[in-house]
């Protein structure tokens, strides 16, 4: 298992209550990994801040500003 998996699996298991997260990641292939965690999360009783970010490791020019939104609206949630 990965240090990833692990660490959600410990999430979950803890069940928090109060807390906010988010998840965002780049991908290469099929790009699944930012839901899939974003998904981990909720299940650990972390409310998310809003829905996943996702972005090809060839980012396009419009990715960064797509980025510092993201990281906004996170902000602004805690």
């Amino acid at each position: 298992m990965s240090s990833t998996a692990t660490i959600l699996e410990l999430i979950r298991g803890l069940q928090f209550t109060g807390k906010v997260g988010a998840a965002f990641g780049s991908y290469g292939w099929s790009g699944e990994s930012p839901r899939t965690i974003g998904e981990k999360l909720r299940e650990g009783g972390i409310q998310l801040a809003q829905e996943s970010l996702k972005a090809q490791y060839d980012p396009t020019p419009e990715e960064p500003a797509r980025c510092g939104a993201f990281g906004e609206v996170f902000a602004a949630a805690l």
